[in-house]
């Protein structure tokens, strides 16, 4: 029985214990990293601070963003001209393998990727960060 009333206490603890303070630079870094996150799975980033419309960056912004990058990466580095066009035409088949395989030649890890999010998500992160905490007061 006194393993049980303790579960509980410690139960009771933890859904009541302070959040730990997070100094801005870093919630705002934290808010990037998540969104960032949504934005590589397709998702759009969204919020809304009170009294103010809704801002963010969509899947599509992302997109473009992306696209933008991958054209300068392909002139910089001089990769073959027609790898966007493999990779369409692969996709178009449902060789899923091949488009990876291309975009692996493009890129050689997701680091361009999460800094082109970044990028866009910047100047958002610190209204975001205070439309999230807006949220959970509510």
């Amino acid at each position: 029985m006194n393993a049980v009333i303790q579960l509980h206490r410690d139960q009771f603890d933890y859904d009541n214990r302070e959040p730990i303070a997070i100094d801005g630079d870093e919630a705002e870094r934290i808010w990037i990293e998540n969104a960032t996150h949504d934005l590589l799975r397709g998702a759009d980033v969204s919020f809304q601070r009170v009294g103010s419309k809704s801002r963010g960056v969509t899947y599509e912004q992302f997109a473009t963003a992306v696209d933008e990058r991958l054209s300068v990466l392909l002139i910089e580095s001089g990769q073959s001209a027609s790898a966007l066009g493999r990779m369409f035409l692969a996709a178009r088949r449902g060789a899923i393998h091949e488009c990876k395989s291309i975009v692996a030649e493009i890129l050689s890890d997701d680091q361009v990727l999460h800094d082109v999010a970044a990028t866009l998500l910047a100047p958002l992160a610190a209204d975001g960060v205070i439309a999230d905490a807006e949220d959970a007061e509510s």
